[in-house]
């Protein structure tokens, strides 16, 4: 049922359904009602659902939780607030997932004052689903919503005894990007990276990388740079993302030569975020010992991660190709030559409108070998 059939008859038939002595159709009553999404959202229709997020079926009260979510910023009123925070300590889990998936979807569209304050004090709940759930619910707030205090108690709740509500936490003030990028959260992330919980370490590192270049600083580089030998690989992957999010200030010889240790890194996802990173660093990454490395990833079996190395490398060498200085051309066209001759058509077609790129091309290709194979050909052969 959609939205379209939501006259106030059909709204009304569910009320109805709501209270039959059949589960099954007071749980179609509920998942209908959500369907119709804010159409159905009269007073009269909220508090019905309320009363079903009060039944003894959890089948029941999960629905009406999914519903409400559904129901989005019209239902965002201080009952359905507190009553959702209730589900989120109850007894069955698929409630408190939908509790929480609600609080999400109602935080993101209706950031009012009073929602904030609900779930500002739910922080300090002794059930660690609720503190979890609201730290997630007001990380997906509007930006307009970001203030101090709100950023202060997802802090303090990066200290929280409970390893879940610290990633959730990190994952709200990743959520909040530059806006929570202040000197406290800095340091207080910095410090949430030697976490004894993998899954906080991750995060943490997600949240420094999505504060961009607000976060940049050498401390926080050096730290990135030390978890990517952490010994979870998911930690590593993320280190290795962080750090490409932080712009030019990251692009420095230490960086890029932790990331080229990188490329030997037994885990293949972060061989290719290595690669990826590299690929994004700019002119500083566009040395021969870079773009030989990245060669060598070439014969790696993973597909993804050859695709990642040829793209880092077509990046890197068209950079080097902009000034068409002989002294590039000719280190470009030594790596270029070790590679096989489909990739090499692919740039050497893009190379074909510089005349003089072309000419001094075929020299050092003659030199080089392959028969003295000159651009135009190997661009019609495409």
């Amino acid at each position: 049922m959609g939205k379209k059939a939501a006259t106030s008859k059909v709204i009304h038939r569910l009320f109805t359904a709501l209270e039959d002595n059949d589960t099954f159709v007071r749980l179609k009553a509920c998942r209908a009602l959500g369907q119709i999404g804010e159409k159905a959202a009269v007073s009269e229709a909220i508090n019905r659902l309320l009363t079903a997020l009060k039944g003894n079926d959890s089948d029941i009260r999960s629905a009406a939780c999914e519903a409400l979510g559904q129901i989005g910023e019209r239902a965002a009123t201080s009952e359905v607030i507190h009553q959702l925070i209730s589900a989120l300590g109850d007894n069955d889990t698929n409630v408190k997932l939908s509790a929480r998936r609600a609080l999400s979807q109602i935080g993101e569209k209706a950031a009012t004052s009073e929602v904030i304050h609900r779930l500002i004090s739910a922080l300090g709940d002794d059930d660690t689903n609720v503190r979890s759930s609201a730290c997630e619910a007001l990380g997906q707030t509007d930006e307009k919503v970001t203030t101090s205090e709100v950023i202060h108690r997802l802090l303090t709740a990066l200290e929280d005894n409970d390893s879940d509500v610290r990633w959730s936490a990190c994952i709200a003030l990743g959520h909040m990007g530059e806006k929570a990028a202040t000197s406290e959260a800095i340091h207080r992330l910095l410090t949430v990276l030697e976490d004894n919980n993998t899954l906080v370490r991750w995060s943490a590192c997600e949240a420094l990388g999505k504060m961009g270049e607000k976060a940049a600083t050498n401390e926080v580089i050096h730290r990135l740079l030390t978890s990517l030998k952490d010994n979870d690989s998911d930690v590593r992957f993320s280190a290795c993302g962080a750090l490409g999010q932080m712009g030019e200030k990251a692009a420095t010889s230490e960086v890029i030569h932790r990331l080229l240790s990188v490329l030997e890194d037994n885990d293949n996802d972060v061989r290719l975020s290595a690669c990826v990173i590299l690929g994004q660093m700019g002119e500083k990454a566009a040395t021969n010992e870079v773009i030989h490395q990245l060669i060598s990833a070439l014969r790696n079996s993973d597909w993804y991660l050859k695709m990642a190395a040829y793209t880092a490398i077509d990046c890197l060498i068209n950079l080097l190709l902009l000034g068409t200085k002989k002294a590039q051309i000719d280190t470009v066209s030594t790596i270029i030559m070790k590679i096989k001759i489909k990739i090499r058509q692919k740039w050497f077609y893009a190379f074909g409108n510089k005349k003089n790129v072309i000419y001094y091309f075929n020299q050092r290709v003659g030199e080089i070998g392959e028969g003295g194979t000159n651009v135009p050909e190997l661009a019609v052969q495409m």
